[in-house]
């Protein structure tokens, strides 16, 4: 072989690993894919005014709420993901719980620490923390009754809410947990599990839809997918329209918005800080973006399954080419690691771009200039880093490696070694022993 001929040998097999990292094979990269595109949403509801002048909703409301559910609903596909190997090797639930355990400890002392230099977004990685804890008591379920529950808690739990909140006269809290609020553990408590931006009670029903996905088959129930998906969002803004149009409710809501001060259109459209009033029973019956009602759930539940069918059924139709889709999968493929560094660079970015930070997002061009910086940044880096540092991002590496460290994979029993595998098994696994401790939103 000459030198031309080993030169271009030496470039095809770099090709071939550039390739290999960007599209890794087993992955289901169509996950990567969602997970990019809920980390562009939640960028634009970061940066652009939900609302103009008068309190109506502009464009970039439509993606209020529908981010962060997107990468609840992804956090549930990856923890079920992520310890399927394990409980493959051993069948025991006890080998999976500590790789659990460190990968929610290590998601809250971020988030805790996001939270102490935040000034602008309300971060929610606590919340992923504690879910993600929370859910090793259904790891073992089936699909099918992880998609019963996750329904009739996105029905009930925001019932349960409302009955505790009137009770007690709880209300809606609007800051980040940090570790300032340690000093104070019921009121974060509160916040966390029943008043905060991310209510523990409402959004588990997120990690518990998106763990059931991840025990099907993804590949073979794409339709079914977003077919489910379309019918929880036809549900959920179908049966609140009904309710606040010709039952009654939208005029009920009006009055009590009026007597207690609330703005409805808000509510209705941009968002409620988490929860709704406690004021009116009807307010249960809104479908605002981050309000925590049944028809909230449910819709934004829905979306997030019709984008999760979407990207993957794009990704099987590419193949061996997905790596086409890597401008979003690569950003996707290490969500904590660009979701802490959008949060920390927004601190950076606002009062550099914005003329007037603390009275608003700025200009529609301020707006537009500090989304670019944001968006360009968070997809070129993870790029670059794909394909020539490692193909999971640094926090993601990093938890791995503790994990990997601190729980050495169990040797597997000879009874689950002559096992084919749960019944519910995806057929396409992530890369082995992948963290993906799947933060946002």
């Amino acid at each position: 072989m000459n030198s031309h001929q080993a030169h271009g040998a030496d470039s095809a097999t770099t090709s071939a690993t550039v390739l290999d990292r960007l599209s890794p094979r087993g992955r289901l990269v169509g996950l990567d894919v969602a997970r990019g595109i809920a980390l562009l949403a939640m960028m634009v509801t970061h940066i652009f005014a939900l609302g103009d002048e008068t309190g109506m909703p502009t464009w970039a409301a439509a993606f209020a709420g529908r981010a962060s559910a997107l990468f609840a609903v992804l956090a549930g596909c990856s923890l079920v993901l992520s310890t399927r190997s394990r409980l493959a090797e051993s069948g025991r639930l006890r080998d999976a719980a500590p790789s659990v355990l460190i990968r929610a400890a290590a998601i809250v002392l971020i988030g805790l620490c996001l939270g102490s230099i935040s000034s602008l977004l309300a971060v929610i990685l606590v919340n992923y923390g504690v879910m993600f804890a929370l859910a090793l008591f259904f790891l073992r379920l089936r699909a099918s009754t992880l998609f019963v529950l996750a329904g009739v808690w996105m029905v009930l739990f925001p019932v349960v809410s409302m009955i505790v909140r009137s009770e007690f006269g709880l209300e809606p809290g609007y800051l980040p947990l940090s570790w300032f609020d340690l000093a104070t553990p019921g009121p974060m408590l509160t916040d966390l599990f029943l008043t905060g931006y991310y209510p523990v009670l409402q959004w588990l029903s997120y990690i518990l839809l998106g763990m059931a996905v991840a025990k099907l088959d993804i590949n073979r129930h794409l339709l079914a997918v977003f077919t489910a998906g379309l019918g929880l969002f036809v549900l959920g803004r179908g049966v609140s329209w009904l309710l606040l149009n010709l039952a009654g409710g939208g005029a009920e809501l009006v009055d009590v918005s009026e007597y207690f001060g609330t703005d409805l259109t808000a509510a209705l459209f941009t968002g409620s800080h988490g929860v709704t009033p406690a004021t009116s029973w009807w307010w249960l019956a809104i479908a605002g973006p981050h309000s925590g009602t049944p028809f909230d759930l449910l819709s934004t539940g829905g979306t997030a399954l019709m984008t999760i069918a979407a990207c993957q059924a794009a990704a099987v139709l590419l193949g061996r080419k997905s790596w086409l889709l890597a401008p979003l999968s690569a950003p996707g493929s290490m969500p904590l690691s660009v979701y802490s560094a959008h949060v920390v660079f927004l601190e950076s970015t606002r009062p550099m771009i914005v003329a007037q930070p603390w009275e608003g997002t700025g200009t529609a061009s301020e707006q537009t200039l500090e989304f670019a910086i944001h968006a360009l940044t968070f997809v070129l880096l993870p790029l670059l880093w794909k394909m020539f540092v490692n193909p999971r991002g640094p926090f993601e590496s990093g938890i791995a490696a503790i994990i990997r460290s601190a729980t050495p994979v169990p040797a597997a029993p000879a009874a689950a070694a002559e096992s084919p595998g749960p019944p519910d098994s995806p057929g396409a696994p992530e890369s082995p022993g992948s963290p993906d401790p799947n933060a946002p939103r």
